[in-house]
């Protein structure tokens, strides 16, 4: 069964000025031994020996996995020079990057830019996927389904939206339902080659996720091109 948040009250006394260092010493800085469900997607759809960035990769294996497994040349971006020193130690090549930032520019070129459960912290992500999707074949994004029926059952009955933040209340910003998300892509003229929702309600050998992705898709993975 995948971890689920769900609902929550947030923890509005410690809305202060957001320090990224600090939120990653909260919440420990060591990378990840295991992948999640929605990297292992990821990895299937990542061919051998391609050039992969993945933006904001916090604590991630992923690249470590693509570099040993389909010998992938990967590099790795994030706010966090405590993360970036983290993914060099596992033989990561990384760098400090403000994807926020206005004079931000990619200045190489990739197969695939990876965007895991990253443009929902953003105010504008269409302005980053301006920025970049011109420097790849391949964008692979990840969201959170804001229709996930459990956020529906917990809205309804407990009156509470579903969870926004953990830390600082600028985790998450930005809101999609799965059938939001896919005419937000077409808006921004990147073509839906595929898209599978990583986890969601399974009852038994019946994974109802995988069918119907709007009301029992939790995470959910869109693999486009530019």
């Amino acid at each position: 069964m995948f971890y689920f948040v769900g609902t929550r009250k947030p923890n509005f006394k410690n809305a202060k000025f957001f320090d990224y260092e600090e939120y990653w010493r909260f919440r420990g800085i060591k990378i990840r031994e295991k992948l999640r469900d929605r990297e292992k997607i990821f990895i299937d759809w990542i061919k051998d020996g391609s050039s992969v960035l993945d933006i904001a990769c916090g604590d991630s294996p992923l690249l470590g996995e693509l570099k040993r497994k389909k010998n992938c040349q990967v590099e790795g971006f994030d706010l966090s020079s405590l993360i970036v020193e983290e993914q060099k130690k596992s033989g990561v090549p990384a760098q400090v990057q403000d994807i926020g930032a206005k004079d931000f520019k990619l200045e190489k070129k990739y197969d695939y830019i990876v965007l895991s459960e990253t443009v929902e912290h953003l105010v504008l992500p269409e302005e980053l996927i301006k920025k970049i999707k011109g420097q790849t074949k391949h964008l692979i994004i990840s969201i959170p389904n804001s229709a996930f029926y459990r956020y529906r059952l917990d809205f309804l009955w407990k009156g509470r939206f579903f969870t926004q933040w953990a830390y600082h209340p600028a985790e998450h910003l930005r809101f999609w339902s799965h059938l939001d998300f896919l005419d937000w892509l077409r808006a921004l003229d990147l073509e839906i080659v595929a898209c599978q929702a990583s986890n969601g309600l399974t009852l038994g050998p019946l994974k109802f996720f995988k069918w119907w992705k709007n009301l029992f898709g939790y995470q959910i993975c869109y693999l486009v091109k530019t």
